[in-house]
């Protein structure tokens, strides 16, 4: 009998240590993002949209450094960002409408999203080619009525008013 495979092939862990932005806030020291190999040394590209990394997008090159002690490769720098942008949404309306709605703008838009294990989380990935300030007026007129929170984790600069 064969035991699995610990990773998929060509995609390796990569740690990020987190800062506390409060005392319960983030829930982890530590967030693990999957990449696949880049072209040079130590250069890997990201391929899951971070929950709690700020700075960073899936696409992005980084470099990382095996911590030996930890026994894990661990985030040393950005080498290049990758145009897509990274913000997170906290649905604070549990109605199954709403979360269809906002599903909804962000397909629309030409999104991809993940949900953390609490389904009123999600992080959001932008495309380089989305037009992210008309999503953001969509989003804002949602947070006014309290019904969502949104962070800016990253917003590249093709997404950044000229």
């Amino acid at each position: 009998m064969s035991m699995p495979e610990k990773r998929p092939p060509g995609k390796f862990l990569v740690a990020f240590d987190l800062q506390p932005i409060s005392e319960t806030w983030p829930p982890f020291s530590t967030e693990r993002i999957w990449a696949r190999k880049g072209t040079g040394p130590y250069q890997l590209v990201l391929e899951n949209i971070p929950f709690f990394v700020r700075g960073l997008a899936c696409g992005d090159v980084i470099r990382a450094k095996p911590d030996h002690e930890r026994r894990e490769l661990v985030f040393a720098g950005v080498v290049a960002h990758g145009g897509n942008s990274t913000i997170r949404l906290i649905l604070r309306n549990g109605e199954e409408s709403f979360q269809s709605r906002v599903l909804a703008i962000l397909a629309e838009a030409g999104c991809e999203w993940e949900f953390s294990s609490v389904k009123s989380h999600l992080a959001v990935n932008i495309a380089p080619q989305a037009d992210y300030m008309s999503l953001r007026s969509t989003l804002v007129s949602l947070i006014e009525t309290g019904d969502l929170e949104v962070e800016e984790a990253y917003i590249a600069e093709n997404h950044r008013p000229a």
